[in-house]
């Protein structure tokens, strides 16, 4: 870690704004978009071919800073084609392709992963995902709505290259740079997008919320008398970010070593503050949720594995009451700053309040319940085997963007926001338990490791499950690739179990 934010790092950084600034510019000119899109996937494929763990770095990040995958891409007769779909393919072809040279060289076919820990379990969640698809096919489920349902599950296959290219430490914190500079990145957009919609910039209403639409980065909603939610879903990378930097700071404070370290030690905490800032400017209950649920694993973890003392207890939560207080208060500066005029006339402490109390009545959370039965309905109708990828349900909505074309506000949908329920209908009863059996097998595996990185990971699994209760990732590439890193960790470390922990 103290090597961690050096060049390379700084490197990674520069880039990442590069290429959304391009971005931005390709939505100005779409010629630039579809330009850019072909020379992203050719420099992937050669540094691919080169060291597949460059291409596969720049394929991290991608999912890492954009939340569908459309930072740049083509459409074709209507079909769409995301640069994350062209860079998984990149990946996997020319991983496929190595592997087939080397079995041809050797007479024997290796695949690293195949000794792996979570081999086992994640070949019987494969069975699954592939009996999906099969079900869905049997039970006529429409043929589009079954590809586009189950080709985020296609993201799996990951696990293959990133295994093998893990084995390196020093890939590991490549990758690792990666995933800190794109979550800082991340950060620092929402703060300034929060602060150009709240001043109502004239670039705000006419390029960027339509920049930030076209390519699936998220949304950004008024929802108090000119109060503006700025939400990602790659917001829950940051949310994980969260606690692995409280885990930093704990081992430092712990260990009495964090004088010594103090730039590691400031670092961290800067960003712990743009963590927290960015989780609470993206107004998601979800992932409020989710923090609260990762505040209380990591109390657990904190008395019953560290065994901390009182005072050491009460010291780690007076840095994290600290960290609120200022995420909270740049969070009013950003909205309140009087140049430009602010045009928001709003309290604050009502903004956050309202946020929470309101379980009924606001567009989002009465579509959620409004779907909930119709969802459980459709499930206990095949229980044991599930409906198959593509199975449909059909409730009524309050999206205000459904409602301009419908007014009826009958809406017919695949995915759904429920996202433990998604998979028990689309892969049935045995299919959920395979999923869930991943996940507590590698918390276990975790506390078996014991070290402050393995405890932050138990937070961080943790805290998707509960943020996957009621919004769907483990059914997308962001839930998806945070748990293949996860496993690959976790394992990684069971083949070293005491030779270094951070």
């Amino acid at each position: 870690m103290k090597n961690f934010f050096n060049r390379q790092f700084n490197l990674v950084f520069l880039l990442i704004i590069l290429v959304e600034l391009i971005s931005f510019a390709g939505y100005l000119f779409p010629l630039i978009n579809i330009f850019v899109f072909f020379a992203l996937i050719i420099l992937v494929l050669i540094l691919s071919l080169y060291r597949l763990e460059y291409g596969l770095a720049i394929l991290l990040t991608e999912l890492f800073i954009n939340s569908k995958g459309y930072l740049f891409f083509l459409t074709v007769d209507k079909t769409t084609i995301s640069l994350r779909m062209a860079f998984w393919l990149v990946i996997i072809l020319v991983w496929l392709g190595k592997t087939v040279v080397a079995w041809i060289k050797n007479k024997k076919l290796s695949i690293a992963f195949c000794k792996s820990n979570y081999y086992s379990y994640f070949i019987t969640l494969f069975i699954f995902i592939i009996w999906g698809a099969v079900n869905g096919l049997i039970k006529h489920n429409q043929l589009d709505n079954l590809f586009f349902d189950f080709n985020a599950w296609l993201y799996f296959a990951l696990i293959f290259p990133i295994y093998e290219i893990l084995q390196q430490e020093k890939n590991i914190q490549l990758i690792g740079q990666a995933f800190i500079a794109s979550i800082t990145w991340v950060g620092l957009k929402t703060l300034f997008l929060l602060f150009v919609f709240s001043h109502n910039l004239i670039i705000a209403p006419f390029v960027l919320y339509g920049w930030i639409r076209n390519t699936g980065v998220g949304e950004i909603t008024q929802i108090q008398n000119n109060f503006f939610r700025i939400f990602f879903q790659s917001h829950i990378f940051v949310l994980v970010a969260f606690f692995i930097f409280s885990m930093i700071l704990v081992k430092l404070i712990n260990d009495k070593t964090w004088q010594q370290n103090f730039k590691l030690f400031f670092i961290n905490f800067l960003l712990l503050i743009l963590s927290l800032t960015t989780i609470l400017s993206s107004f998601s209950r979800s992932f409020w949720l989710g923090l609260i649920g990762g505040v209380l694993a990591c109390w657990l973890i904190w008395l019953l594995i560290i065994k901390i003392n009182f005072k050491q207890f009460l010291l780690f939560n007076c840095l994290w009451l600290l960290t609120a207080i200022f995420s909270i208060s740049l969070v009013i500066i950003i909205v309140k700053f009087p140049y430009p005029t602010s045009v928001g006339n709003f309290n604050i402490t009502n903004v956050f309040t309202d946020r929470v109390s309101q379980l009924t009545g606001e567009a989002g959370i009465s579509s959620r319940w409004a779907l909930l039965p119709k969802l459980w309905q459709k499930i206990v109708k095949a229980p044991i085997l599930g409906q198959g990828f593509g199975a449909t349900v059909t409730y009524q909505t309050s999206d205000p963007r459904i409602l301009e074309y419908n007014p009826s506000g009958k809406y017919t949908t695949y995915a759904f926001e429920w996202g433990w329920l998604d998979v028990w209908l689309k892969l049935g009863l045995f299919g959920i338990l395979a999923y869930l059996f991943l996940f507590v097998k590698i918390i276990f595996d975790n506390i078996k490791i014991n070290s402050y990185f393995s405890l932050s990971l138990i937070v961080s699994l943790t805290v998707v499950m509960i943020v996957n209760i009621s919004s769907p990732y483990i059914n997308h590439p962001l839930g998806i690739g945070f748990l293949i890193l996860a496993a690959v960790l976790t394992g990684l470390s069971l083949n070293t179990l005491s030779s270094r922990k951070f």
